[in-house]
């Protein structure tokens, strides 16, 4: 088939000429007239070739650049005048296949269209045949990722041409990265051996190999098989497969079996295995054997029918299905019959269909259920004879029986009644605590007492005392609950009036106390008009008042203060009539200065309990409130700065820790001051006056860690030409602080295990044991446990260190600390930079609070340094920050690569892990906080502003501003 050739030339008379000569050649000729109508063709259809005449500026380029910025593989040949030189370079330039001069030569036209055709032709089979690579090795990976398995295909020196994803967890790497990597290299010593041994021989025998090992208690099987091309071996498949659960599922069947085995036969009950087509017996247990008194080889050569009294029925319920006959009647060896309930069970088994019946005999139930029903009638014959409200109702609340005086009481017919719900007609406390009380009876409480107020028949209220009994079965079990109840009205009612008589002496009593109970404290009496009634001589020293002067006088003269909070809680009280308990307040005491009290009002109530005035109690706990502040406020411990409720816990643990020699283990993220809490620790003991000596354990390689530890011998090893001194001897009486414990090597994890379980060691070279006195401080924040599980962490050194584990969390938990530590910093780099730097603005506090600090409070103190550098002194302003920091903080974008987990422990010992970039929401001011958001915090919080800004990652002073601005009072 010949191509589709789009001419868009805007010599018209050339145009007809070569749509003539390519007409006349078999080629499909579609005409444009202008650049957009050519664009208008290329979208609604594609031509295989595209010829545009040369003109520089005009649509022609235009029409390029469109073809080019589609990436079409759209040939274009390039008509150019017979005087355009170097056509060649002008045709590579714009983008062009080739080109054709005027006057056209039919042969060259014809011979650059049909290029252009068969170019078109090979683009089009390339774009389908990666179109189609790309499709088979998504269907690779697919079907790779398909199973649990890992799976591996390798080539024929086995290198590593693709792995699925467990495939790559199993190697412990990146699929990109362990591509074309020598898969035996990846694997242990001892899987490598197995695994060599099964492709030499695939490759040797050509056929598939199979491999079982052991590691780390779980099962692996392995299958390599060979693949060939043309004879020619290009690789093999290997899939590992854990078949640990298959092998102990297999174990645990084995015990399944001996386990049914032995209740089969231990049963109580008979359990007789049947044939569903004849009834033949199958298996019969020991207690179906004593049941019907036959020995096991006749037994087994009888039928169900020939044990059943009525073998018809018998047959057709095991051949229905039917799962459970409650009555029924067999026949044991000698013709006796006795009554039995019989349960069945159905199934196939190796393709027969089985039926294992259960057999119990009711012999002596039948003879109980008789007596039964005998005391069933004998107790209704006495209950109906009783005054109280009887009646029972089973565990769910449905009622079985209600005596005369119960329908009286409540206007009911029994026969109605009986089968309805007892709880729908309790309260909801009444009911919930009935129930609880249900599921909870028993032989230790078998009894539950409540009163209820309900209405008789003839719509009158009354009290009833409902005992409520439960009646228990021989496992101590519910199976019914008798209530019966007594009319306790006129006793309710006595006691409701004594419970108002006891109410109104004891409000006078607490009225008298209250008022001698607060003697020491400055005291004042008004009337209800702010006259003076009385005071004592306290109130001279807290409220300048003096008795004979105060007395018959306005309070508010006495005052002298519109504002005073004395004299408006006496307002309040003298207008609501209700007591102020507990209002505090700060007064300026012309003897005292300034002083926290507590205000405590009361109404003055006559003996007629008319309110005539009020009593102000005046209590100064400025002392208790400086204590308080003092307790709940500390900044900072031992060079460790924060006031945080979790920095208050961990100075509360550290103060515990410090005189103590217990093995510490410091957890927490990079830069959160590890090495801060162990210089606490050290410094605030009793070994402070000896050596800290710190170890920095992943910066050393194994042998220069151990000969650092431990020390070493001249000649222990080449480059030894002395004795040295190790950390551990250097430290004695002192403290060692292992840095970075999780870096260390298994062989140091050993011998370091040796030696915190004795104190002893050995130097390297030497094997004479040294002992130590010292105290051992270590930190990581590397996820130890998730260490010791991949195996690269000794357990037994884990739990050694992890006897007292304090974790120190991020700096984005505790946001409160934030200013504080931008205080104490902004003071350290006045003095190092000589300058005064005062305070940080509103913009820079609102970017640190709501920012994440992957880098804790060591990334805080470098960018602080870093603005302290710039800022000439006073403010730290948003401008001079690093503008890539402030980026960084604005949109929350983390330095680090997704995926890195900082692992972390609680002080309780629960394995955390704080996800980088990924694993923390979006900080909230790295989006604009707008009126709604902050009216919504401000609902939430209860109007607490600080709380609300909390929530919003805003400072507070930032939240003061907009409600300011916005003229908004909360």
């Amino acid at each position: 088939m010949n191509s589709t050739v789009l001419v868009a030339l805007s010599d018209a008379a050339i145009c007809r000429l070569i749509c003539d000569i390519l007409t006349n050649k078999g080629f499909e000729v579609i005409v444009a007239t202008s650049g957009q109508e050519a664009v208008d063709i290329i979208k609604r259809q594609e031509p295989d070739v595209l010829l545009v005449d040369h003109e520089p500026g005009g649509e022609s380029e235009r029409l390029l650049a469109y073809v080019k910025s589609r990436g079409e593989n759209l040939p274009v040949i390039l008509v150019t005048g017979v005087d355009v030189e170097a056509p060649e370079e002008i045709a590579s330039r714009m983008g062009a296949l080739s080109f054709v001069r005027c006057p056209v030569d039919r042969c060259q036209l014809e011979e650059a269209v049909r290029q252009g055709g068969m170019v078109r032709d090979l683009l089009l089979r390339e774009k389908r045949t990666q179109r189609s690579l790309t499709l088979s090795r998504s269907f690779l990976g697919a079907f790779l990722d398909t199973g649990d398995e890992a799976a591996f295909l390798l080539d024929s020196r086995y290198a590593l041409l693709e792995v699925n994803r467990a495939g790559a967890h199993l190697l412990n790497g990146r699929i990109e990265d362990l591509v074309l990597q020598k898969y035996l290299s990846r694997l242990s010593s001892l899987s490598r051996s197995i695994q060599e041994d099964a492709l030499e021989k695939a490759k040797a025998t050509g056929q598939p190999q199979q491999r079982e090992e052991y590691s780390g208690g779980a099962v692996f099987i392995t299958q390599v098989r060979p693949v060939y091309t043309e004879a020619v071996l290009a690789g093999f498949v290997v899939v590992t497969r854990d078949i640990t659960a298959q092998r102990q599922s297999e174990v645990g069947l084995a015990e399944s079996e001996k386990r049914y085995r032995s209740v089969y036969e231990a049963a109580r009950d008979a359990i007789i295995m049947v044939d569903r087509n004849d009834g033949a017996i199958l298996d019969c247990n020991a207690a179906g054997r004593q049941l019907y008194g036959y020995p096991v080889e006749v037994m087994l050569d009888l039928t169900i029918r020939d044990l059943s009294a009525e073998p018809e029925r018998t047959m057709e319920s095991i051949r229905s299905g039917a799962e459970h006959i409650p009555l029924q009647y067999h026949c044991r060896a000698g013709g006796v019959t006795f009554p039995v309930e019989v349960s069945m069970s159905h199934f196939v088994h190796d393709g027969r269909e089985v039926c294992t019946v259960f057999i119990q005999d009711i012999s002596q139930r039948k003879v109980a259920e008789e007596a039964l029903r005998e005391g069933a009638r004998l107790y209704r014959a006495v209950v109906e004879d009783q005054t109280e409200l009887i009646c029972r109702y089973n565990p769910d609340g449905e009622l079985t029986f209600i005596n005369g005086a119960y329908a009286k009481f409540f206007g009911v017919d029994e026969d109605e009644i009986v089968g309805q719900k007892y709880f729908p007609t309790l309260a909801g406390s009444e009911r919930r605590d009935l129930k609880s009380w249900i599921h909870e009876a028993g032989p230790d409480r078998p009894v539950f007492d409540r009163e209820q107020y309900v209405e008789r028949s003839d719509g009158e209220p009354r009290w009833v005392l409902w005992t409520n009994r439960a009646v228990l079965d021989q496992r101590g079990d519910i199976i019914e609950v008798q209530a019966v109840g007594r009319d306790v009205t006129d006793r309710k009612e006595a006691e409701n009036a004594l419970d108002r008589a006891t109410a109104e002496k004891e409000q006078y009593r607490l009225n008298l106390e209250a008022t001698f109970r607060s003697i020491p404290d400055a005291i004042v009496t008004v009337d209800s008009e702010l006259r003076v009634i009385a005071t004592n001589s306290a109130a001279g020293g807290l409220l300048s008042l003096d008795r004979e002067i105060a007395q018959g006088r306005d309070f508010r003269e006495l005052i002298g203060d519109s504002g005073h909070p004395c004299l408006g809680v006496l307002k309040q009280v003298l207008r609501t009539s209700k007591s102020v308990r507990g209002y505090e307040a700060d007064l300026d005491v012309p003897t005292l200065g300034q002083r926290m009290v507590e205000l405590n009002c009361t109404p003055l109530v006559d003996q007629n309990k008319q309110h005539i005035g009020a009593v102000l109690v005046v209590r100064d706990v400025s002392r208790i409130a400086d204590l308080e502040k003092r307790l709940h406020e500390r900044h900072g411990f031992r060079g460790i700065i924060g006031r945080s409720s979790m920095m208050q816990d961990i100075y509360k643990l550290l103060e515990q820790l410090s005189s103590l020699d217990s093995i510490v283990l410091i957890l927490g993220e990079s830069g959160t001051g590890k090495e801060l809490i162990a210089e606490a620790l050290h410094y605030g003991g009793s070994r402070a006056g000896a050596p800290l000596v710190k170890v920095n354990c992943s910066a050393l390689s194994e042998n220069l860690l151990e000969s650092e530890l431990f020390g070493h011998v001249r000649g222990a090893f080449t480059g030894a030409v002395r004795d040295k001194v190790g950390r551990i001897q250097a430290a004695q009486g002192g403290t060692l602080f292992l840095d970075e414990i999780g870096d260390i090597s298994p062989l140091i994890q050993l011998k370091l295990l040796r030696f915190l379980e004795q104190k002893e060691y050995e130097r390297v070279g030497e094997s004479k044991t040294h002992t130590a006195d010292v105290r051992i401080i270590a930190a990581t924040n590397v996820n130890l446990l998730r260490a010791v599980k991949m195996g690269t962490f000794r357990e037994d050194l884990y739990y050694r260190l992890n006897v007292m584990p304090i974790f120190l969390p991020p700096l984005r938990e505790r946001q409160a600390d934030i200013p504080l530590l931008v205080e104490h910093f902004l003071e350290i780099f006045s003095g190092q930079f000589n300058k005064t730097f005062e305070k940080v603005s509103d913009a820079v506090l609102d970017l640190f609070m709501g920012y994440s600090w992957p880098g804790n409070v060591r990334e805080l103190r470098h960018i602080l340094e870093h603005a302290c550098i710039l800022s000439p002194g006073s403010e730290i302003g948003i401008n001079h920050m690093r503008k890539d920091l402030t980026d960084q903080m604005r949109n929350g974008f983390y330095p680090y690569g997704e995926g890195a987990d900082v692992p972390l422990s609680s002080p309780s010992g629960m394995q955390l892990t704080v996800g980088r970039g990924s694993a923390t929401s979006q900080p909230p001011s790295a989006r604009k906080v707008g009126k709604q958001d902050i009216l919504e915090a401000l609902t939430r919080c209860g109007g607490n502003k600080a709380k609300a800004a909390r929530q919003l990652g805003i400072h507070r002073a930032t939240l003061y501003r907009k409600l300011d601005a916005w003229d908004f009072e909360a």
